[in-house]
């Protein structure tokens, strides 16, 4: 579950609006926000699709995890005047470049032309840990970063349940979706070298 907002709602924190470093954090917060608001999307996809029922709840869990998050960084938003969500995040040719392969993917994974079976789940699934990757860094680089404490304890706390879904997907994409290696693999063998 994601960690709630500090509980100091009532009350506003100031924080430097101009300061190099809030606004890098900030880049930070908006992109955080636009992937959390964005992931839920794909839900109209995964209604047409039939999911095997060990993949349902990942599925589910993870798209309620983004619910929350976005409304928490909302929140915050609302507590901490200088946190803002709607900082520009990348270049245009970076963010075009992002579209695009959301379009793709969407492409990959319609519903009645996309993936289906085994090869959708795992497509969806490389998806979510990939993105769960970035995200895990980002945070982990905001914590650093993060001189208010009610932010840093928020992130952490974001931190430690995107590490643990992406963990948890990694295994289930080893046990279920990927073949298991069958015995060390082999050794190369090199020609002697003559002296």
């Amino acid at each position: 579950m994601a960690p709630a907002a500090p509980a100091s709602a009532a009350a506003k924190v100031p924080a430097p609006a101009g300061d190099r470093a809030r606004r890098e954090l900030n880049v930070g917060y908006s992109l955080l926000y636009q992937q959390a608001v964005g992931i839920p999307k794909i839900e109209w996809l995964l209604m047409f699709k039939q999911q095997r029922p060990n993949l349902l709840p990942v599925t589910t869990e993870l798209l309620d995890l983004y619910r929350r998050l976005s409304a928490s960084l909302e929140k915050l938003a609302g507590q901490y005047p200088a946190l803002r969500l709607d900082a520009e995040t990348m270049p245009p040719v970076i963010a075009e470049t992002r579209t695009a392969v959301g379009m793709d993917l969407a492409k990959d994974i319609a519903p009645l032309t996309g993936a289906s079976g085994l090869p959708f789940e795992r497509q969806l699934l490389l998806t979510f840990y990939y993105a769960l990757d970035e995200q895990r860094h980002l945070v982990g680089v905001m914590i650093e970063r993060e001189p208010e404490p009610g932010l840093k304890q928020f992130l952490q706390g974001i931190k430690d349940e995107l590490d643990a879904r992406r963990l948890a997907i990694g295994q289930l994409l080893e046990r279920q979706y990927f073949r298991p290696a069958r015995g060390p693999a082999p050794a190369i063998r090199r020609k002697p070298t003559r002296p």
